[in-house]
């Protein structure tokens, strides 16, 4: 599985899709009042589509973070005991299914590795393998250090703890970035939606008011160009909140 690109089923293809078109209803009704606006549904499926799909990558490699620093904890505690770096990815497997249901992705992995090394595999090329596809980047990096440590003769246990605590930094760093900026992304919610909650106000509470921008060129210039202002002052706005740890 590659951890960097997000597939939907076929649940989520039809739950996301109608929501996509939810959107477009709303945004028809709201600046063009016309069901030929509708026609807009493929651009907005499309972005939707985008959007949701690194949304459910990002969680996905959060998650899987979270697990391969367990992993690497487990396989450093096995070789501190005594095993091999091969059999420590099994000792490593057991451990995580104490903590983690079966089908989690890095249990999987774990065992996808165990097979690849009953294969004649390096353990190398197991990890490294496992690495490119994780887009995690302390992942790609302790893949390179594991091979030349392996190689080389180096302090494997080392090497582990200090990937497992760089990791666990890491990951609490993020937790307070994320506890810092959840009052504003619940803003940007809000901000979101009032546009909209503005438009609906205005023709349920004064009907006729926008009558002049709906169904003649200027209008729909006008009610185009609002769009696209709200569309750029939501996408700089979540950008603004995206802080890379």
């Amino acid at each position: 599985m590659d951890y960097r690109t997000y597939r939907f089923d076929r649940k989520e293809k039809l739950r996301y899709g109608a929501e996509a078109a939810v959107i477009t209803g709303i945004m028809a009704l709201c600046f063009y009042n016309s069901p030929l606006a509708f026609a807009a549904y493929p651009l907005v499926l499309f972005w939707y589509f985008r959007e949701k799909k690194e949304e459910l990558a990002g969680k996905r490699r959060k998650e899987l973070q979270l697990q391969f620093k367990d992993a690497v904890q487990g396989m450093a505690a096995a070789l501190a005991a005594g095993y091999s770096a091969e059999n420590a990815i099994r000792e490593a497997g057991k451990d995580l299914r104490l903590i983690y249901p079966e089908r989690a992705d890095m249990v999987q992995e774990l065992a996808a590795m165990q097979r690849k090394l009953d294969a004649n595999q390096t353990i190398e090329e197991a990890v490294r393998d496992f690495a490119f596809r994780s887009g995690l980047e302390e992942a790609q990096v302790f893949a390179e250090i594991f091979a030349v440590g392996k190689r080389n003769g180096g302090d494997l246990i080392a090497i582990m703890k200090d990937t497992a605590r760089t990791i666990a930094q890491t990951v609490d760093t993020e937790r307070q970035v994320a506890s810092a900026l959840a009052s504003r992304k619940y803003e940007q919610k809000i901000m979101n939606v009032i546009p909209f909650a503005m438009v609906l106000y205005l023709r349920l509470g004064c009907p006729g008011f926008l009558d002049p921008v709906y169904g003649n060129a200027a209008g729909i210039a006008v009610m185009t160009a609002c769009l696209g202002l709200y569309l750029t002052a939501r996408y700089m706005g979540s950008k603004m909140l995206e802080i890379e740890v």
